[in-house]
């Protein structure tokens, strides 16, 4: 498996998935990392949050007001070894079920939106690949 590296940010990510890094103006990044499948995960930065359960529901509350469908359950995980509270958040779209894993991890002082999503459409692997890497994100701050 190679090992993505970059701004204090490393995971490990199976073959074959694309990876994009973006930078806006302002100097904020976030990472993308796309399977051959519609599965992938972002990483995303957002700043000093305080409370990570408070921004768990308003991500929550967003996809929400897409899908008002959605069914959700309240999740923890560990996350580059720090408690990663956040939802596995499931809705139709084109007789499509998928599944949104949202968590927020401390990474320093900063919090750090890391979202993963798969269809079930996607094989048993691609879901199984995305998890590993989930487990395997650590921060360097």
């Amino acid at each position: 498996m190679p090992w993505y590296d970059h701004d204090g940010l490393k995971f490990h990510h199976a073959d074959g998935w694309a990876i994009e890094r973006d930078t806006d103006e302002d100097g904020h990044w976030q990472v993308s990392i796309q399977s051959p499948e519609t599965a992938f995960v972002l990483i995303k930065p957002l700043g000093p949050i305080e409370d990570l359960e408070e921004a768990a529901e308003v991500t929550l509350e967003t996809l929400r007001e897409d899908y008002p469908d959605l069914e959700e359950e309240e999740v923890e995980e560990l996350i580059g070894g720090a408690r990663a509270p956040g939802y596995d958040a499931t809705f139709t779209s084109l007789d499509i079920v998928t599944t949104c894993q949202i968590r927020f991890v401390r990474a320093g002082e900063d919090a750090v939106l890391v979202m993963s999503q798969h269809a079930d459409v996607d094989s048993e692997e691609c879901q199984d690949e995305m998890e590993r890497l989930r487990r395997s994100i650590s921060f360097t701050v």
